[in-house]
């Protein structure tokens, strides 16, 4: 009588519910993880030390201190800055958008120009300073 087993097969591990393990923490980190809507403008800020003129043809905005909007120095309302940007930009396609905002401006005044440069189509928004001298 033989009671030893004598079987000269390679022990094996089973990998199944490693991969199940791997696949529950691939679902748990993609439905945990936080997906930011993050909508950036680009933007090309000269330094008020070093302000100078620009030589380039620009389309103007003016910001004023009471949160009024001139576009190409008519005076636009809030509501139709956005049509008036596209009109500009269907005029001019290959000038960029300067910004003149009064230091008193509100700033969210000068966001929704910007949002507006962007619904508009501009790739290109300048902001106009001062030099500091």
């Amino acid at each position: 009588m033989r009671f030893g087993r004598n079987d000269d097969t390679e022990p094996r591990v089973n990998l199944t519910p490693l991969i199940d393990v791997v696949f529950i923490l691939l679902i748990f980190f993609i439905v945990s993880a936080r997906f930011a809507d993050e909508r950036v403008l680009a933007l090309e800020l000269p330094p008020a030390a070093h302000a100078g003129a620009t030589k380039e043809a620009h389309v103007d905005v003016r910001v004023t201190p009471g949160g009024g909007f001139e576009v190409a120095g008519e005076s636009v309302a809030a509501e139709a800055l956005v049509a008036s940007l596209r009109a500009q930009r269907a005029q001019y396609p290959d000038r960029a958008l300067r910004v003149r905002a009064d230091r008193d401006a509100r700033h969210g005044a000068v966001v929704r120009v910007f949002d507006a440069a962007a619904a508009a189509g501009f790739a290109r928004v300048d902001v106009a300073t001062r030099s500091q001298e």
